[in-house]
């Protein structure tokens, strides 16, 4: 099930938030290394995590989080618009239809379960409802294949380049009617993967 926090409903998930940002400690600063994003030891976080993040979270039956990733506007300076954007040919996707993709975690107890694939479900969901149609993402090069296996549209937006000791691309992330429907399929999931009052009001096919 997956939990959609921002700026509107977070005062009622600090709980959720605290182990969101603790996952992400747990990965990112002490399997990858990542100290210069540490917070006490505690948290992960950087600049991009403020009012404009919208957080959706992959939350087990105990309310425990189990993964989750951030959105966050490329209408605004953004990870790829201001770390990355060496990786782009060309000018950075910047539209109120395009979001960017960050910060994507699986706590090792659920990686290579259907977790992941919730998680880039919702993706589709989320932003079919909210009339985005791509969304750019930093990815390890190596991944790319995992992903289009996954049923999901994956375009390079430049080439190919080393980052901290392993290749990475950049990507957009197409959204689709007809992709969220293969996704379902391919993951053997009907229906949304929403949580019960985050669910759109429309139905998805």
């Amino acid at each position: 099930m997956i939990r959609v926090i921002d700026r509107t409903n977070r005062h009622k998930f600090i709980r959720t938030l605290d182990q969101h940002f603790r996952l992400r400690h747990e990965v990112f600063v002490k399997e990858r290394g990542w100290k210069n994003f540490e917070c006490d030891g505690v948290y992960e976080k950087d600049q991009y995590d403020n009012d404009q993040a919208t957080y959706l979270v992959a939350i087990d039956d105990n309310e425990n989080v189990v993964g989750s990733f951030r959105l966050y506007p490329t209408t605004l300076p953004h990870m790829l618009s201001e770390q990355f954007p060496m990786l782009i040919e060309g000018a950075v996707p910047q539209r109120s239809d395009i979001i960017e993709l960050t910060r994507v975690v699986i706590c090792r107890t659920q990686r290579g379960t259907k977790t992941y694939f919730e998680l880039f479900l919702a993706l589709q969901e989320y932003c079919l409802e909210h009339g985005i149609c791509g969304v750019t993402n930093l990815v390890r090069t190596h991944r790319i294949p995992i992903v289009q296996k996954a049923g999901m549209m994956i375009i390079p937006l430049g080439l190919s380049r080393e980052i901290d000791g392993e290749m990475c691309t950049a990507t957009l992330l197409e959204v689709s009617e007809d992709i969220l429907s293969r996704m379902r399929t391919i993951a053997g999931i009907e229906g949304t993967v929403m949580e019960d009052q985050m669910r759109p009001a429309r139905k998805i096919a």
